[in-house]
């Protein structure tokens, strides 16, 4: 009992601390540049899971989407680890990168030798100020070196007590990809689970580009406009769009009353990209508006901003488990600190309910709790007179289970389920109620919490906190009290 007493108290005080110092600390409007490291499976396996060969085009997208300033590198593995794109700085090179990447990535080699793909994935650089680091993990299978089963037994074995601790003290953060259900799926979800990176399950090959995209956001942190009857706002803060349409159909295409914006005009700062399966516009230094998007919007379709008005949300795990409470606190920043906009409208979706939580205020504070198993897509679209914005993150919803079972269990995940913001009636009934003043703790603070703890929900954290600090208060109490002695 005075074990446990004394560790609460111990967290409490701690975690006071922590917090006052991180919140001293963060600026939610400035972010670090992205630092991106792909690993790409080359085993001969791959012929029968990517049948297509979506692994070029999806890692060609991923380039061309990387922004100035960010960091990179792109890696084949197989028999042993082949550099592709040199890691560093991500500029004008890039840009001509597409067609070699998508001709360099085949299913030739004879082993998978993970283990030092993703040693050269984190060992790559290093962060800068604390950043970062995202490795997404693109394979089939399990594995595989040369030596036969006991020599891979014993790689496998290095990857969760090695590399998985080395990866956290590097905050790098690992996003695994399984194209086959035949992969190591137990060691693909501890990996991303003890990096809180984002493990993926996919049941079609043609998946892969929007799962590449997704694991793409949670390394830029990106931000989207939101789509309102087929329309988007963009205001002057915005330096760069960037509209992703997955097919090659159905042309992209912007218009005004006055100006159209497509493959063929002539504005000055935009690019058309194509590729096997994506079409990619990009709009530099846009001019102000509203504009109408002439083709219907498609689940698929992203649009991405470049800008210094953010929509800044609590720092989420991206794989978590059923019993967990996803706890959301939203606001929107700029460099010079946070904008205020009383009348602002939050609207919240969770996997493919189109409910919608509606909350109206300068911050946004809710929690999910006992989110669905399977994969989700978190939208927050915020609205003010000036400004309009969008966040979408990805989660995998695991089944609850024991620590020790998770490097043995085989389960299969489930696949993706795209997910979209649509208006419904005021009859609708809510996702989730908003909780005014729900957040969760800052990540340094989290991280000193015992393991056990890290899941609990800030409720049980509080009271366990407070009946610390009763506990504490009535063993001063009992020592200071006056002492009575018997007349003699």
């Amino acid at each position: 009992m005075h074990w446990t007493i004394s560790k609460i108290t111990q967290t409490f005080v701690f975690s006071v601390l922590a917090t006052l110092i991180s919140l001293a600390l963060a600026t939610p409007g400035m972010t670090s540049p992205a630092d991106v490291r792909v690993l790409v499976d080359v085993s001969g396996s791959m012929k029968k899971a990517d049948p297509k060969a979506v692994r070029g085009p999806a890692t060609a997208l991923l380039a061309a989407l990387l922004p100035d300033q960010s960091r990179g590198g792109i890696w084949l593995f197989g028999s042993d680890v082949r550099e592709l794109v040199p890691y560093g700085p991500v500029d004008a090179r890039w840009d001509a990168l597409g067609k070699p990447i998508e001709a360099s990535i085949g299913s030739t080699d004879r082993f998978t030798n993970m283990e030092s793909a993703i040693k050269t994935g984190i060992r790559a650089g290093t962060q800068e100020g604390g950043g970062i680091c995202h490795v997404i993990l693109i394979t089939d299978g399990i594995v595989d070196v040369k030596g036969g089963k006991d020599l891979s037994r014993i790689s496998r074995d290095r990857i969760i007590k090695s590399l998985l601790p080395e990866s956290s003290e590097r905050n790098c953060r690992i996003h695994t990809i399984a194209l086959s259900d035949k992969a190591d799926l137990p060691l693909l979800r501890q990996m991303a689970l003890e990096t809180d990176g984002l493990f993926t399950l996919l049941d079609r090959p043609g998946d892969l580009i929007p799962v590449m995209l997704d694991a793409l956001e949670l390394a830029l942190r990106s931000q989207q406009l939101p789509i309102r009857d087929q329309q988007i706002n963009i205001d002057p803060d915005i330096r760069q769009l960037r509209l992703i349409r997955l097919d090659s159909e159905s042309e992209i295409e912007l218009k005004t009353d006055s100006k159209i914006v497509n493959s063929t005009s002539e504005n000055a700062g935009v690019d058309y990209y194509t590729g096997t399966g994506y079409q990619t516009l990009i709009w530099s230094n846009p001019k102000p508006g509203r504009y109408t998007l002439t083709s219907d919007l498609r689940p698929t379709d992203r649009i991405l901003i470049d800008s210094d008005v953010r929509l800044e949300l609590t720092e989420l795990p991206p794989t978590i488990s059923s019993d967990q409470t996803l706890g959301l606190s939203a606001s929107l920043w700029s460099k010079s600190g946070q904008i205020t906009a009383l009348d602002r409208e939050f609207r919240v979706a969770f996997g493919n309910s189109i409910d919608l939580v509606r909350s109206v205020g300068n911050e946004l504070s809710m929690q999910i709790d006992s989110p669905t198993i399977g994969r989700s897509i978190l939208t927050v679209q915020s609205f003010d007179k000036k400004y309009e914005r969008q966040i979408q993150r990805a989660f995998e919803v695991l089944k609850t289970q024991p620590a020790l079972e998770i490097a043995t269990d085989s389960s299969k995940a489930v696949a993706q389920v795209a997910s979209s913001v649509k208006p419904t009636s005021k009859d609708a009934k809510p996702l989730v109620e908003a909780i005014k003043g729900q957040t969760l703790l800052p990540e340094i603070v989290q991280e000193q919490l015992p393991a056990d703890m890290r899941t609990w929900p800030l409720w049980q954290l509080a009271v366990s906190a407070l009946a610390a600090i009763g506990v504490v208060a009535l063993f001063i109490g009992l020592m200071l009290r006056p002492k009575h002695h018997l007349p003699e």
